[in-house]
Formats: structure tokens, C-alpha cells, sequence
């Protein structure tokens, strides 16, 4: 049984209903615990228009009245205007202040890695030109969106609060800014209309802003580094609009963001974050207008849709919390019977393709250094090097990596009659060291000689096997480089006289080409092993003179190459004549330690 209801409200619902009425026929009026239905009659083509005029009408008496269609029914709600109490506009600017501050700063930041080489932050330079790079624009283009919103509902009779700005430390300096609708939204047009305009309002202003960036960017003209900063980079996923901005002012080099191209950039990320269309998001209110009640399900796939992109970037997930915090379900507006004319439509359809063109799954990513390295030998690691002998095997280094590289060279294995020793390709008049460190920029490649020294006693036909290990510096990253040596004797042939005449008191002359057919170089040492007390035998390399030959000579010979000496025979009055054997031993050596390889002979006849 429905409780009497008191004179003092019976009188208001008369009033009420006179309110109604004077807008639509009543025809039955229903009361219950917390509300009064008034049943009306409507007129569609008028239906829109009555209930706003209605709508003016009772807010002037402290009522909100709402419409809706039950059982093919068309029913009025009415409920007084809650008390509100509205902060002071100085609120609005004291925020605005602090926002700005804390934009500045975000922009000094900005400026100060960008525009000075000073290494102080905080100056009167980066905070001038942090305010005119970075916050200027930023705050522009916030402040420009929320207006929008502002003037719209103004417009269509909706108080609005001016824009409240939400300050935040760098990098940003700021979470955006808002308004506060202070009456209900009354159909699905004005739903429409003032969610879409603050994105329209900012998309436009960020358009010319970014233009302004890449301007600036390839007037400044800063380059990009070589080598990401061992601390790491933030690297920039951008829109499909900006890389259409980018093609009408292209880049001139490869240079760094100005900071107005990224103010810009933050512009067109909050455009399509407002657009996504959930909860109370300006996209919540386009889909709400568009979709009706269904809406609510569409918030609910962008909550999830978002929640999968944290996968990437995990700022999406606090966005999917906000959402969740502020609602899925976006409320309807008062007259929710009201159908969208094309225009309202085709509103929603450009506030669709600015979030495809704006939206970008990966804002921000994080470049960490990396120190990446290959080695590549460019001749065969396996060789055969004579005993006392050595070779030298190119190996070339490439940093993969995005980092300043230090790589350093040390022998991991061998055996003590393999020695490495190493030497930059580049460096030719440099000595080789018995270690190596090498520093290569992001993607460049040098060539490191590893020469390899087999040692004099090693016994030929033995195999060895060196390790070379190559680490960086940075990380534990090490790449290696094996060796297989074989050790072989000397392939060298000479090509000389095998018979002399000499006068008696006189001298002659034979020169000795030497021929190493092998690889590696070769030391060798030329001894005279046998001769007589007055049939005296010396060598000498030109362009030594004679008077500075020896009985020993020390030569290298190169790889594949060849070197002459000269063989003088003196035969010294008061000779005999005779045949005479002199012989002259060949050793090849390392550090000092000769080993014999073989003697060449030669007749002389001295008459």
C-alpha cells in the first residue's frame, strides 16, 4: 500500500506537473517512495525542442527533469538540482600556476640535453627556453582542448567550469588538464557535440605546433648520437598523423626531436587517449551518443584492449585502471529518445579517424645499450707455419650493438710454442702487443690483426690449436676466434753459383737468391761454416759494402717472396791454387735460438 503523501508535497508535484504540462499532455502521473513518473504524450518531430525549452524552464525553479521511453510508454522524471558548491576560480589558477611551473621545468630538461652543452639543468637559458619549446605549446594545445569542451557547452546551455590543470613531475610536467559540467547533458546531440570538440579544437591546434617542431628541428639541426648512453634512451612510437606531417616537412638529416615536435607529439597522443571510447573519456561520451545503453560494452573491449597493449607499454594498464575507477557505464542524458541527425553522425565518424591517425600502440620504449659484437676472420684459420716462423690471420670486428663499444683481445688458450700478439689492420707502423683493446661507435667495424708465432723448437708436423677471446668491456658479452696451426719446416729454396774462380790475390762475387714458398715469413740466419786461411769467404746484404761484411748474415723473408745476399770469396796471396769446398750453414731462428735447416756448398777454384 503506497504511503499518503504529505500537503507540502503534494503541492511541489502540482507544481511540477504544471511544469510538465505546459510542455507535454499528462496524462497519468505515478508516485512512488523516492520519485514522480509523469506520463506524457509526445511529438516526435517537436520532441527535442519541447523537451529543451522544458528542460530551461525547470532549471530556473531548481529541477532536472529526464525523459525516457518503458513499455511503450514516454515517461518524465523530474529531481531537484542537487546543492552544488563551485570552487573559486582562483582554484583554476593557482592550479594553472603550478602546472606551469612544473611544464617549465619538464621543458629545461628538455632544452638543457638539447639546445646548450652546459651541464646545469637549472639556468635562465633552459627555463626561458623550456617555457617557449615545450611548455608554451603543451599547455597550449591542453588548454585549447578543454576550452573546446568549454564554449561548446556554454553554447548549448550547459554549465561548465573553465579548465583545471593538473600538474605532474618531468618528463611531461603535467597529466592534462579537465572541466566540470555542472548540469546534466541534455540530449544525444548536445553528447555528441561537446565531447567531440575539445579533441577537434586540440587535433587543430596540434597540427601547425608539429609543423613549427620539424621546422625547428631541421633548423637546429641536432644530430642524433652515435652511440646510446650506457644509462639507456627513451625511444618515440609516432602516428600516423605526424609521419603525414613528416612528409610535408621532411627531415634534412638524421637529427633529434626539438622539443616543440615533441610537445606536439604529446598533443596528438592526449587527443587519442581522450578518444578511446570508455567511460567518461570524451570517446565514452561520443560512443554513449552513438550507441545508446551498448556503449557499455564497447568500454568494456577497450579496457581489455588496452590491458593486452600493456604488454608493450606498460602505461595502458594505469589507463585500464582509470577507466575502471571512473566507470564503464556512461550515463545517459536526459533525453535519451532523441535520435542523431547525419551531421551529429558524421561528427562521430571524424572523432573515429582522429583516434586512428593520433593512436599509437607503442608511445614510448625504452633503448637500453647494447653491446652487441662480431668477429669474422677473413682468411683461413687453418694454417701451417714454419718452426721460427710467423703469420698473421685478419680478423674483422663488427659492433652490432647501438653502443660505444670497448672490446678487449686476450689469448684464452695455446701451447707455449704459440704465441698471439695483436695490432690494429689500420695502424701499420704500430708495434703488436700481446693484448688489445679496441673501441668501435655504434655500427662500425675495424680489422684486427692476430699474428700468430710459432716458436723455434716447435717440432714439425705437430698441431696446435689458439683461442683467441674477445670480451666487452661492458657487459659479459665474448665472442672467440680458434686457430689451428700446424707446424711445418721452412719452404725456402735458394738459387746460386755452385762454382767459383778466383784469381789468386784477388776476390769474386756470387749472388744468392733466397725463395720462401710458404705463408708465413721466415727469419733465417747464413752462416760461413767452413773456410780456409787464405781462401776466406764473407756475405753481406746490399747495399752493405764489403768492407762491412761478415762471416753470419741475418735475413727475412717474406711470405711468398724472395730476398738476394751476396757471397764474396777473397783468395789471399800467397794462395795455392787448388780446388777449395766452402759451405755455408742456413738456420732459421726466433728470439736468438737457431735450428739448422741446411748448408749450401760451393766449389771454388782459386788459380
Amino acid at each position: 500500500m503506497t504511503p499518503p503523501i504529505p500537503p507540502e508535497a503534494s503541492k511541489e508535484i502540482e507544481k511540477v506537473k504544471s511544469l510538465v504540462a505546459k510542455h507535454f499532455p499528462v496524462y497519468d502521473v505515478r508516485v512512488s517512495y523516492d520519485v514522480v513518473e509523469f506520463f506524457v504524450r509526445i511529438d516526435k518531430a517537436t520532441l527535442e525542442d519541447t523537451f529543451e525549452k522544458m528542460r530551461e524552464d525547470m532549471s530556473g525553479q531548481g529541477y532536472i527533469p529526464m525523459i525516457l521511453y518503458d513499455k511503450g510508454e514516454h515517461i518524465v522524471t523530474v529531481a531537484r538540482k542537487p546543492p552544488q558548491k563551485f570552487r573559486s576560480f582562483y582554484v583554476n589558477l593557482a592550479m594553472l600556476a603550478v602546472t606551469l611551473v612544473t611544464t617549465i621545468i619538464a621543458g629545461a630538461f628538455y632544452w638543457a640535453g638539447y639546445g646548450t652543452d652546459s651541464e646545469e639543468l637549472i639556468t635562465a637559458e633552459t627555463l626561458s627556453m623550456g617555457f617557449l619549446t615545450f611548455a608554451l605549446p603543451l599547455l597550449g594545445i591542453l588548454g585549447i582542448h578543454e576550452l573546446g569542451h568549454y564554449f561548446m557547452a556554454r553554447h548549448r546551455k550547459v554549465a561548465a567550469s573553465l579548465p583545471f590543470f593538473i600538474p605532474f613531475i618531468p618528463p611531461l610536467g603535467t597529466l592534462g588538464a579537465f572541466i566540470s559540467l555542472r548540469d546534466p547533458i541534455p540530449n544525444k546531440k548536445r553528447l555528441i557535440e561537446i565531447g567531440v570538440a575539445g579533441p577537434i579544437a586540440g587535433f587543430l591546434l596540434t597540427i601547425p605546433i608539429a609543423i613549427l617542431g620539424l621546422i625547428l628541428t631541421n633548423d637546429v639541426a641536432k644530430p642524433v648520437p652515435d652511440n646510446v648512453d650506457p644509462s639507456g634512451m627513451i625511444g618515440v612510437g609516432f602516428p600516423l598523423i605526424y609521419m603525414w606531417i613528416a612528409e610535408l616537412v621532411p627531415a634534412t638529416g638524421d637529427y633529434l626531436l626539438h622539443p616543440t615536435a615533441f610537445a606536439a607529439w604529446v598533443g596528438f597522443l592526449v587527443t587519442a587517449i581522450n578518444l578511446l571510447p570508455a567511460g567518461q573519456l570524451d570517446g565514452g561520451h561520443i560512443a554513449r551518443a552513438l550507441l545508446g545503453s551498448r556503449a557499455k560494452y564497447l568500454s568494456w573491449a577497450v579496457v581489455g584492449v588496452l590491458v593486452a597493449l600493456s604488454y608493450w607499454y606498460t602505461g595502458w594498464i594505469l589507463f585500464a585502471l582509470f577507466v575502471l575507477f571512473v566507470g564503464v557505464r556512461h550515463p545517459p542524458p536526459l533525453n535519451d529518445i532523441s535520435e542523431l541527425d547525419w551531421k551529429r553522425k558524421g561528427l562521430g565518424a571524424f572523432a573515429i579517424v582522429m583516434l586512428v591517425i593520433a593512436f599509437v600502440p607503442q608511445p614510448l620504449s625504452p633503448i637500453s645499450a647494447d653491446y652487441s659484437f662480431e668477429l669474422e676472420p677473413l682468411a683461413d684459420t687453418n694454417a701451417t707455419i714454419s718452426a721460427g716462423a710467423s703469420m698473421v690471420f685478419p680478423v674483422d670486428v663488427n659492433n652490432t650493438g647501438n653502443a660505444l663499444n670497448e672490446i678487449r683481445f686476450v689469448t684464452e688458450s695455446g701451447t707455449s710454442e704459440l704465441t698471439v700478439k695483436y695490432k690494429s689492420h689500420s695502424e701499420e707502423d704500430s708495434a703488436y702487443v700481446s693484448s688489445y683493446r679496441m673501441f668501435l661507435n655504434s655500427s662500425e667495424a675495424s680489422t684486427l690483426d692476430l699474428m700468430v708465432m710459432v716458436a723455434a723448437s716447435a717440432v714439425p708436423g705437430d698441431v696446435d690449436r689458439v683461442v683467441v677471446k674477445a670480451v666487452s668491456a661492458n657487459t659479459s658479452i665474448e665472442r672467440r676466434v680458434e686457430l689451428n696451426i700446424t707446424v711445418g719446416n721452412p719452404i725456402v729454396t735458394f738459387q746460386h753459383d755452385t762454382e767459383m774462380f778466383v784469381p789468386i790475390g784477388d776476390q769474386a762475387n756470387s749472388t744468392v737468391e733466397v725463395e720462401n714458398l710458404g705463408d708465413s715469413s721466415v727469419s733465417l740466419t747464413m752462416q760461413v761454416v767452413s773456410s780456409y786461411s787464405w781462401v776466406v769467404a764473407v756475405v753481406y746484404a746490399a747495399p752493405t759494402e764489403y768492407q762491412n761484411a761478415t762471416d753470419w748474415l741475418n735475413l727475412t723473408v717474406p711470405a711468398q717472396g724472395s730476398v738476394n745476399f751476396t757471397l764474396t770469396v777473397l783468395a789471399l796471396d800467397p794462395a795455392y791454387s787448388n780446388v777449395y769446398d766452402v759451405t755455408i750453414g742456413v738456420y732459421y731462428n726466433e728470439d736468438g735460438n737457431l735450428v739448422f735447416l741446411q748448408n749450401l756448398a760451393i766449389e771454388v777454384t782459386v788459380g
